[in-house]
C-alpha cells in the first residue's frame, strides 16, 4: 500500500495514495509526482516565455490539475476535508471558495512585477505564499503547486525560482506558522536569501 497522507484529516479521505495508475510502491509513487512536477514547471514556463500564461488567482487550479492530474481524481479541486500539519491547522473546506474571491483583490494588488524592487518582490511573495498557504486550497501539493505558482511570478521579474531545499525544515514550518498570524517576517527573510535574478547564459 502507498504512503498515507503526511497531513491530519477528519473524514474518510485519508487514503490520498490511491491513484489512477495504481501505483503502490510509495517511493514510485513519490517518483512519479517528481517528473510530474518537473513537466509542469517545464510546461508552464516556457507558455510564460511565450507570453501565454496569465498570471490570475485562478491560475493555481490549472497549475495543480496539470502537476497532479494524471494520477489524482482530486487534482485541481477545492478539498473537501480538514486537514491540519501538526499544530497548524489549515482553512476549513467549506470557507475556501469564499476565502479565494475576497482574497482576489490582495492578490492583485501584491502580484510581483518586473519593475518592482527586490524588497518588494520579497514582500509580495512572501505575503502571497503564507495566504495560499494558510488557505490550503488542495488535499495534497499544495507547498509544491505554491511554489510552482509564486517561480512563475519570479521568472516573469527576472528572476530564479526559490529552492527551499537550501533551507532547514524547521525554519521553514516556523515561517510558516508565524505566517498564519499575519507575521510574514520570517518567510521574507526565507525568500530574501534565496532570491537570484537569472543569469544571461541563452
Amino acid at each position: 500500500m502507498a504512503a498515507a497522507s503526511r497531513y491530519n484529516v477528519d473524514g474518510d479521505e485519508a487514503d490520498v495514495s490511491k491513484n489512477k495508475l495504481g501505483i503502490t510502491d510509495p517511493k514510485e509513487l513519490g517518483d512519479a509526482e517528481t517528473v510530474l512536477l518537473t513537466d509542469a514547471y517545464d510546461y508552464f514556463l516556457e507558455l510564460l516565455d511565450k507570453g501565454k500564461l496569465n498570471l490570475k488567482l485562478d491560475l493555481i487550479f490549472e497549475l495543480h490539475e496539470y502537476f497532479l492530474g494524471m494520477l489524482y481524481s482530486w487534482a485541481g479541486k477545492v478539498r473537501t476535508v480538514n486537514i491540519s500539519k501538526g499544530n497548524m491547522l489549515f482553512m476549513p473546506p467549506n470557507q475556501i471558495k469564499k476565502v479565494l474571491k475576497d482574497f482576489e483583490s490582495e492578490f492583485k494588488k501584491n502580484c510581483p512585477r518586473p519593475d518592482d524592487s527586490k524588497k518588494e518582490i520579497v514582500r509580495k511573495i512572501a505575503y502571497l505564499y503564507c495566504e495560499l498557504n494558510v488557505i490550503h486550497p488542495f488535499r495534497e501539493g499544495n507547498g509544491r503547486t505554491i511554489r510552482l505558482f509564486m517561480d512563475l511570478f519570479l521568472a516573469s521579474c527576472g528572476y530564479e525560482g526559490l529552492d527551499f531545499r537550501k533551507i532547514s525544515e524547521v525554519e521553514y514550518i516556523a515561517a510558516c506558522k508565524k505566517g498564519t498570524l499575519k507575521d510574514y517576517k520570517p518567510m521574507e527573510k526565507i525568500v530574501f536569501g534565496l532570491l537570484n535574478k537569472k543569469t544571461e547564459l541563452e
